[in-house]
This record gives structure tokens, sequence and C-alpha cells, in this order.
């Protein structure tokens, strides 16, 4: 008796480049760093790290100006050392954050229009790293809260307004990928010690730590937020081939599953479609992007196809849902940057209602551009997941321009940065050295004092 084996309806999703989205003649940095992805993209937006010598540079660009782009285009110049990780803002499109070398982060506003020429002076710049950088990423639902790693081996919880407000020092070596759940109660982390972590944010305490991939390669990971399920890629033993695991987070004693994807050298990008729960993995150097979809079926995950190039990746993005073409049924739309170009490409379902019925079943409601929380409410032990928008008003066309950004224009920073942990513990070490110094002042008098009743009885 034969038996209905489910299919996924994504199965016939087709990539292909997106005709007169190529940016061409550009100038990509030469900076080495496993950890980020060298590109980031909102609805208006796209940005790079461009070449450059001494202070790190980042070209952000509309996606409606590609094209032949000029030798010098206008970036944001202002880190005295390279940028190795950037960020936009989740609720509004006009804000990026960016991490470097020189162990500072900083938050940029992008003028309207975009850059005309360069911008040097950030909104606000937050210090306490030791080392670079090289780790961000946004809260999903609270406003202005961001998570930052560095090769210290440490992660920073920034109220961006304001400044640090827990430090986690939890890992013994190198912290490797970062991510929220989907309430951002919790994060998770990957580390050169080969373990995967899940961290309360606001505690620092450390709520599942499991051995994950056993290579010496870098390990990175992506939380299917609405499935409460981490993806990590990573090298077997041997650092040879490169795997795959699923995890359930609530039962972390070992993966759900575990599968290996090739011989391949490079380090791997995944990304989740939080809308499909669509996994696709590129890697860097690697011209193929695999992609998969999570489901309920005993083997967790499903590979459904992959775009394959002659040219290797140096960074790959995705756009976020509001940017897709809801009437040609596009399900998702990826930035490829490679060394001297970058290119959009468009994975679409084969669906001939879709320019007439609006597909439901393809577009759930998505992650809106309106926070859910402020930083106040986050950090005061408050938690909500985030706002979600109807993808029917853009297939009506009656959506809200990207450009509106959401609710976050009036972005103040501080005057008055909060006192962090750090700060305080360096008092105390001085209040231990000034006593230590106290008491060997007094032990001295005492005994110049017994010193001289000596010679006055001599």
């Amino acid at each position: 008796m034969s038996r209905l084996v489910k299919t996924s309806k994504f199965r016939h999703t087709q990539p292909n480049p997106l005709k007169g989205s190529v940016w061409t003649k550009i100038n990509a940095s030469s900076q080495l760093w496993d950890c980020s992805n060298f590109v980031a993209a909102n609805s208006l937006y796209w940005a790079m790290a461009w070449k450059a010598t001494g202070g790190g540079k980042l070209a952000v660009f509309s996606h409606d100006k590609p094209g032949a782009q000029d030798a010098h285009p206008p970036c944001i110049t202002g880190h005295t050392g390279p940028i190795i990780d950037f960020q936009f803002h989740p609720f509004d499109s006009s804000l990026l954050v960016t991490g470097s070398e020189d162990t500072t982060l900083k938050l940029w506003q992008i003028p309207e229009g975009g850059l005309t020429k360069d911008l040097t002076e950030p909104l606000t710049t937050h210090e306490g790293h030791t080392k670079k950088v090289g780790i961000l990423s946004f809260h999903p639902s609270a406003n202005h809260v961001l998570a930052s790693a560095s090769v210290a081996d440490e992660i920073k919880i920034w109220d961006m307004e304001k400044g640090e407000r827990q430090n986690i020092a939890v890992h013994p070596q190198q912290i490797l990928s970062l991510n929220w759940n989907l309430d951002g109660s919790l994060i998770n982390t990957t580390c050169k010690d080969k373990k995967l972590r899940i961290i309360d944010p606001r505690s620092g305490e450390v709520t599942s730590v499991v051995d994950a991939h056993q290579g010496t390669k870098t390990q990175r990971s992506v939380w299917a937020k609405r499935r409460d399920q981490i993806v990590t890629v990573g090298f077997n033993s041997s650092s040879r081939e490169r795997e795959l695991m699923v995890w359930d987070c609530k039962k972390m004693d070992g993966p759900l599953h575990k599968r290996e994807i090739d011989t391949g050298s490079g380090v791997m990008m995944p990304f989740i479609d939080e809308d499909t729960n669509m996994l696709y993995v590129g890697a860097k150097g690697d011209g193929t992007v695999r992609y998969y979809e999570l489901w309920d079926e005993a083997v967790p995950i499903t590979e459904l196809d992959s775009y394959s190039s002659s040219q290797g990746a140096k960074g790959l993005c995705f756009l976020p849902k509001t940017a897709m073409d809801v009437k040609a049924c596009e399900v998702s739309r990826m930035i490829k940057l490679e060394p001297t170009q970058a290119l959009q490409i468009s994975y679409k379902l084969p669906r001939k209602a879709a320019a007439t019925e609006f597909q439901a079943d393809v577009y759930p409601p998505t992650f809106a551009n309106e926070p859910a929380l402020d930083a106040g409410d986050y950090f005061g032990g408050k938690t909500a997941e985030p706002n979600t928008t109807d993808m029917k008003s853009y297939w009506e066309g009656a959506a809200p321009a990207a450009s509106e950004g959401g609710s976050t224009r009036g972005f103040k920073a501080s005057t008055e940065k909060l006192v962090t942990d750090k700060e305080i513990a360096a008092a105390e070490e001085k209040v231990k050295k000034l006593q230590a110094q106290l008491e060997a002042a007094e032990k001295e008098v005492e005994e110049l004092k017994a010193k001289q009743a000596e010679q006055k009885a001599a």
C-alpha cells in the first residue's frame, strides 16, 4: 500500500537575478571577518563595507539606483578602524548601527533620499568594549535595544539612547554568532569552544549549554523565532565536511536533526524567513545558496533547491518581506555581494493567480516596523512578541511607504550615560588600592613612632 508523502508548497520556488538590479564597479572591503555578512539591507537601502585604508567606510545605496557606481561614493566615515558589522534599525529605515575594530559602536541617521556626501557625525557613539566589535543584533520587538559582541568574549546589551545596560561574560572563548528569540527574552550564541548557549540577556545567566559542531572553523546560528527552533551551521570534527543541525529550544539535550551538507571550506551564513519557515544557507566564497523548509515532520527540515552561479559571494543578506513584489508571488529577495558587483536575486513561487488573488497561505502577517515595547519597558522586565502587519495591504498597494520609517525618527541620545557595572567595578578596584595604600602608610607611621621611641630611650 502506498503512503502519501507530504511535499512542500515551496518546492517550486525559483531564484533568478532581478532584471535591472545590478550595482557594478563597487570596491568591497578586503577585511577578513567570519562572524558577519558584510552586507545589510532594509526596504529602502542596502549597505556594504567599502575598501579603505585607515578608518572604515560604509557605502549605502538606494535600491532604485543600480548601475555603475562612482569610484569614490559618499560613505559613512567616522570610525578609526575597519567597520566589520552593521545592521539597519528594525523600526526606522533611516537608522543604521556600525561596529568596528576601534572597539566602538555608532548609530547613524541616513538623510532622506540617501547619502549625497560623506556622513561623519553619528547620532551617538557607545564605548565599553575593550576589543573589536564584530557582531550586532537588534532586539525584535523593543525599541532601540541592541546586543553587541566583541572578541573580548563578552556581550553587551544596550539602550541605544542611554548606554550600556548589561555586560555578559560567560564565554571562555570568542563568540561567533548571536541571535534573539521571538519576544527578546533570550539570546543564543555559538562560541569558539564549540558550544551552543541560550542566555537570559537581562540577568546574564546561561539557561542552556550544549555541544554543537565539533570542527575548529567558525560555526554560526539563526533562531527560527516563530518555531522556537535554532539552526546551527558548522563543520564536523575533522573540519572537512560542512553540516547543519536543528535544535528544539524546549529540549536542548541534543540536536533534533543533523545532516551533512558538503565538503566545502567557506564559512556558512544562515538566514530564516519567519513567514514561510524557509531557511537559506550560503557561504563566503561559494556561488551556491541552498534553501530548505522547516516543518512539522519526523525529519524537521526538507531541502527544496539551490541557487548557483560561478562567482563566489563575499556576503549575503535578505530584504524585509514588506519589500517583496506580492503580485508576482515573490517570497524573498537576496542581495549577493561579490568583489566588484552586487546583484539582487528574486525567489518567486510560480502562481498565475497571484496577480489577481492575494495568496494568503504564502503571506501571513509579517513583522511590522512599529516596536511593541520601549527600551525602558524591556529593561523593566516586560516582554512582547513583535507587532505584525497584514501583507494583503501590500498586494492591494495600500501599504504605508517605506520612507515613513516607523515611529522612531525622534531618536534622542541621552547626554547622561548610564553608569555601568564595569565603571562600578573600576571604582571599587580604585577604593581597594587606596585602602591598601592607606594601610601601608598607617603601618609606616607606627613603625616610625616605634623607632622614635627606641631612639629616645637609648
